[in-house]
């Protein structure tokens, strides 16, 4: 009789180095940016377009620069995030709960899909005319545009983190008779905890673009209305330094969602492909 092969136990696999593969991203992001500005820079010393649509790197950096000093610049930052945070928290407050009770429940969910999923489908800037006739040309206009824009996503996201709940588990509260806030505090908001963060994160940037594209459209003040000001008067270099501001505005609000999601997930364990 022939003898059995022995096989030698596999050795654990060696854990991951996450600074490496940080280090690596970071040169590689950084390449890439240095390279967006040498192709910028070239376009511009070839005067392939004019100053009016396209200014120099350097002009739009000197002016930056300048406009950092100025009380005027940080006025109108806090004039979009004033209207972003806003209608992103009421979106936060409202959206969450519906999002956990209807994906809780079988019977919420099917009688409110409808209007979720026309809400979501719905492009908000469409109904930014019926708000200007409604509430004006105001800071809370804004920020019901911004709240009805974030609101359906968080609802979304919350429904698909209460669904997560397995079929097992379910079966198990049942059995035990846990009662339903009991229930909603160990097994529903744990399991969509991870579903509710990411739409937060979502949100976040979604309530500043949405802030940002009512201010263009519309004369609220703030980073979008000074852009299309300095557009009209053909100041280019003024307009592309508020587009950058709001490319790192929506970067770091990014930033710091991730951070805040890190600390409240604190229990979950680290994902190696995290950026």
């Amino acid at each position: 009789m022939k003898e059995p092969a022995i096989v030698a136990p596999r050795s654990p696999a060696a854990p991951r180095r996450r600074g490496g593969g940080r280090g690596q991203r970071f040169a590689l992001q950084a390449g890439f940016f240095v390279a967006v500005i040498a192709f910028w820079s070239l376009v511009r010393v070839a005067d392939v377009m004019s100053t009016d649509a396209l200014p120099a790197p350097w002009t739009v950096l000197h002016r930056l620069v300048s406009d950092l000093g100025t009380s005027e610049y940080w006025t109108t930052v806090l004039d979009t995030l004033r209207s972003a945070v806003l209608g992103l928290l009421v979106a936060i407050v409202v959206g969450i709960p519906i999002g956990l009770v209807t994906g809780t429940y079988r019977a919420a969910e099917q009688s409110t899909r409808l209007v979720v999923e026309f809400g979501r489908a719905f492009p908000v800037i469409a109904i930014l005319p019926v708000m200007l006739l409604i509430m004006g040309s105001t800071y809370e206009m804004k920020a019901v545009v911004v709240f009805l824009a974030c609101v359906f996503p968080l609802i979304i996201q919350a429904q698909y983190g209460a669904q997560s709940v397995s079929d097992a588990v379910n079966e198990t509260v049942r059995s035990y008779r846990i009662t339903r806030l009991l229930r909603f505090r160990k097994v529903v908001l744990p399991a969509a905890s991870p579903s509710v963060w990411t739409g937060i994160r979502i949100a976040s940037t979604m309530a500043v673009l949405v802030s940002i594209g009512v201010e263009i459209l519309t004369t609220v003040p703030g980073i979008g209305h000074v852009v299309m000001q300095s557009q009209q008067d053909k100041n280019s270099a003024n307009a592309f330094a508020f587009i950058f501001t709001a490319g790192v505005l929506g970067f770091v609000i990014n930033r710091l969602a991730q951070w805040a999601e890190s600390k409240a997930l604190s229990w979950r364990p680290p994902i190696d492909a995290e950026a």
